[in-house]
């Protein structure tokens, strides 16, 4: 039950906040006097003739007196995304000079807007997104992707890093559209080294201060730029041939930096073709990778607990609501309310939503710690350098005697058995969210309420999907392994 986002709680938090400052910001029309083009629309019939013509100077003139003048007329603002929808599909559909010359032409005007105060917010945002989306070949299927213009990567990189003022919902639309970019492939070298560039600096703490970023985008910047880095699979960077792979390390060892994106940097690591890199300290690579499996046992297990008191909330208001008066204050007060609270709500009241999201985030997180592992996406896997097979299934715990044979001198050693140990935790967890707690009083400790979820869960929903595990379970069985990667880590714990 793997999830295709990132965490879904930290995630879609993320970007409805992120979404709501940007509509703050570009959605609204303000008070503020912006300037607006003086619209021809006796040029609207001409479009077919003039961009099928391939003139520059009759393109530019069709262009900035009638297509792209109406993006700046502010009663215009809620058609902006179909005349972005009607740019691209133009562009797509020329080929050969003619095409070289509108998409040109499109990019110095829309970047123009992009970058003048004078035009409303919502028109800046949507030029500088229109840039990241011109293409040169449409998509051949309704969800594939086309091939992107590639003469909009420098214009875009700019935005991103410019020391000019530009508000941050503007670097934001120019971030995302060199991330489309390098997920799709930048044939060129020097264009592709150049977005490279571009992501590792958003990454650095400086830039957010440095460009005046709000908070409450901050960490979509970090998301964007990071997608982007990764998508190039490479260990190269702009600071030499392991520049990528040393920044991907430093952000999985961050214990500070949202785990979601250490998770992201654990999976580009896993894309990555380490086989051929030199000179890496792989060794302390794995320690990074079991430190993240154990810290992410930490910090879902503080997430169950959250997620535990929200619902007994929930519940103890929805009880009280329902009985109100006395009756409430008795059923969720001192009497065994708190009881009642936990036995209802945090158990036998969690909904199968709220259950398949938590399952979700576990075996996404440990199967990134896995991809980094075993490779992902064609890379090699740190496990096949240190000597091992990603072929060989772990066989269980090793007996004293035989782990006494390995070399604790031999770094390279230690590490391989290490990371097959993680491997069969990994494994482990995997099997008990399959099967559930073995031991059902194991599953007591909310007053019954946990068993009774999990049977009703797989009694009475008719072929939904059953989930073998409840929230308290799962927050032990986390617990437990912590313990085990600390173990393995030589972490004295409790």
């Amino acid at each position: 039950m793997k999830t295709s986002s990132l965490f879904k709680a930290a995630g879609a938090a993320r970007a409805v906040a992120g979404a709501l400052v940007l509509f703050l910001c570009v959605g609204a029309v303000s008070a503020q006097g912006y300037k607006e083009a003086k619209v021809d629309e006796a040029l609207a019939g001409q479009k077919s003739a003039v961009i099928g013509g391939g003139d520059a100077a009759a393109v530019k003139n069709f262009l900035t007196k009638y297509y792209l003048a109406r993006w700046t007329v502010q009663a215009n603002g809620a058609s902006l995304h179909t005349y972005r929808e009607e740019l691209i599909a133009d562009g797509a559909s020329l080929s050969g000079a003619a095409q070289e010359t509108f998409l040109k032409e499109a990019v110095d005007a829309l970047t123009k807007y992009a970058a003048s105060k004078d035009c409303y917010p919502a028109c800046r945002y949507n030029a500088v997104l229109a840039i990241g989306t011109l293409d040169v070949k449409a998509a051949q299927e309704r969800n594939g992707v086309g091939t992107p213009y590639s003469g909009a990567i420098k214009p875009l990189a700019s935005f991103c890093t410019s020391d000019k003022e530009f508000p941050d919902y503007v670097r934001l639309g120019a971030l995302v559209g060199l991330t489309r970019h390098a997920a799709i492939g930048i044939e060129d070298e020097t264009l592709r080294n150049g977005a490279r560039k571009v992501f590792s600096t958003i990454l650095d703490p400086k830039y957010a201060t440095e460009k005046k970023l709000r908070p409450e985008i901050g960490e979509w910047f970090q998301q964007k730029a990071l997608e982007g880095l990764v998508a190039f699979k490479t260990p190269e960077g702009a600071d030499g041939p392991t520049g990528t792979l040393d920044l991907l390390k430093k952000m999985v060892d961050d214990d500070k930096l949202d785990f979601e994106l250490r998770a992201i940097a654990a999976r580009g690591i896993g894309a990555m073709d380490l086989t051929k890199v030199q000179n890496a300290d792989f060794p302390a690579l794995a320690t990074s990778l079991t430190t993240l499996a154990r810290d992410f046992c930490v910090s879902e297990s503080a997430h169950i607990d959250s997620e535990l008191l929200r619902e007994q909330v929930k519940s103890a208001a929805a009880t009280t609501g329902a009985t109100g008066g006395m009756g409430g204050a008795m059923s969720g007060g001192p009497g065994g309310g708190m009881g009642g609270a936990m036995g209802g709500g945090m158990g036998g009241q969690q909904s199968q939503k709220s259950l398949e999201a938590m399952v979700a985030r576990v075996q996404y997180g440990f199967d990134s710690v896995q991809a980094a592992i075993k490779g992902v996406d064609g890379g090699s896997g740190l496990l096949v350098v240190l000597g091992g097979s990603v072929e060989k299934k772990p066989s269980g715990r090793k007996a004293p005697a035989e782990e006494a044979k390995i070399d604790p001198e031999d770094k390279v050693a230690v590490a391989r058995e290490m990371l097959n140990d993680v491997l069969e935790e990994i494994k482990n967890t995997n099997q008990f969210i399959a099967e559930g707690p073995q031991n059902q009083a194991g599953m007591m400790g909310m007053g019954g309420a946990a068993a009774s979820a999990q049977m009703q869960m797989q009694g009475g929903r008719g072929g939904a999907t059953v989930i073998m595990v409840d929230s308290a379970s799962m927050k032990d069985h986390l617990l437990q392994q912590k313990l085990r990667f600390n173990a393995l880590l030589g972490v004295d714990s409790y």
